[in-house]
């Protein structure tokens, strides 16, 4: 019988390549491994005698290559957002998915800036020095002056949102103008729904990144809303992990950014009063916001009373909920990583292969297609 290949490697690179991972106890992994979980802490204690089959396994679980488990020292930890959800979510930390889509987005954001240098993207953001002047003079984020700037700056008027086919195209059209006007980077990952809404990169260098949850059914506003929430933690300067639909008044950063997301998408001349749901449904779907979104712009315009306004959002509470999402055919991988990545990564992902700036293997790791596929896109 051929003899088991067996590796030794570093225990602290394992370690840390589980805790990166998000497996917080050695059982969490020895579990799907179907082993004890004594030979899997073996492991991490010794770093001896791991096979060879076994370590392929332990780093498909971590998303890592096999190279990176021969490494003699662990690497730097990921950097991660500031956490700005409310402490009973928080508490119970990040899920492998999302801290498996944070290492993406990092490494994302790292390709873009080694491929066309410091000089390209201090020009693309030179708006920065903009968002500063309005808040050096110490406006909320949501001031109306940097709300119609961004209008501007979008170049998408109230009466062409208005026009949007539905939230999914909303969604598409907010996002491409973001890339394209802003340079912000729109990912989407999956990640759990009851964890995150999205969370954004603003370093010290940019580009910056803006990552939303792709498990949030298209034919929701929510994705919409929280594009324009993590914007306004980028205005800030600031990176972050939020829930936007579940904060409070007590969370002054969320608080604020949630004022911006709505006062931007429904400007003071556009919130007109409302009665009821019909009207409310109607109005909010015009303008591709959620009712509840739009309710709140109500009671903050003095439309309706503290009274009503909890009596409206109690009755949408108990409205039954949408019916289950629709199986969509798989997608082609080119339609499949822009929808992930967005047109802005991906085209420049595609621009830099061709251009000899980046190996086919490292466009086809970025873009997650195979060389075929990025070979007849040239």
């Amino acid at each position: 019988m051929p003899q088991t290949i067996k590796i030794q490697v570093n225990p602290q690179v394992l370690q840390w390549a589980r805790k990166e991972a998000g497996y917080k106890q050695p059982e969490d992994i020895a579990v799907k491994l179907h082993i004890p979980t004594e030979r899997y802490t073996n492991w991490e204690n010794t770093g001896k005698e791991i096979p060879l089959g076994m370590l392929k396994s332990i780093a498909n679980y971590y998303k890592r290559q096999l190279a990176v488990f021969l490494l003699p020292a662990p690497p730097p930890k990921l950097k991660k957002p500031k956490d700005f959800r409310n402490l009973a979510v928080s508490q119970a930390g990040l899920s492998p998915d999302t801290l498996l889509a944070m290492r993406r987005a990092h490494k994302y954001l790292e390709l873009a800036r080694e491929i066309l240098g410091e000089e390209y993207w201090t020009n693309q953001y030179g708006w920065q020095n903009e968002i500063e002047g309005f808040l050096k003079k110490g406006a909320k984020v949501f001031d109306e002056k940097i709300t119609a700037w961004l209008r501007g700056k979008l170049k998408i008027t109230i009466d062409q949102q208005q026009k949007f086919g539905g939230y999914d195209d909303a969604f598409k059209q907010w996002r491409n103008s973001i890339e394209r006007e802003l340079g912000i980077f729109v990912f989407q990952f999956s990640m759990p729904e009851k964890e995150l809404d999205g969370f954004c990169y603003a370093g010290d260098k940019p580009p910056y990144a803006i990552i939303i949850n792709s498990g949030t059914d298209p034919k929701n506003p929510r994705k919409i809303f929280t594009l324009f929430h993590e914007l306004a933690h980028i205005f800030k300067h600031q990176s972050g992990i939020c829930l936007p639909d579940i904060t409070s008044e007590k969370q002054d950063m969320e608080f604020e950014c949630n004022d911006f997301a709505g006062k931007f998408l429904i400007p003071d001349t556009n919130v007109y009063p409302i009665e009821n749901i019909k009207d409310l449904s109607q109005v909010a779907w015009r303008f591709k916001v959620s009712r509840e979104v739009y309710l709140r712009r109500n009671f903050e315009r003095e439309f309706i009373d503290k009274k009503d306004f909890f009596g409206i959002l109690k009755d949408l509470k108990e409205l039954p909920p949408p019916a289950k999402k629709e199986k969509k055919p798989v997608p082609k991988p080119a339609v499949k990583s822009k929808s992930s990545r967005g047109e802005k990564f991906y085209n420049l992902i595609l621009d830099a292969v061709y251009n000899n700036k980046i190996d086919y293997t490292t466009a086809s790791d970025a873009l997650g297609m195979g060389f075929n596929y990025i070979a007849s896109n040239e």
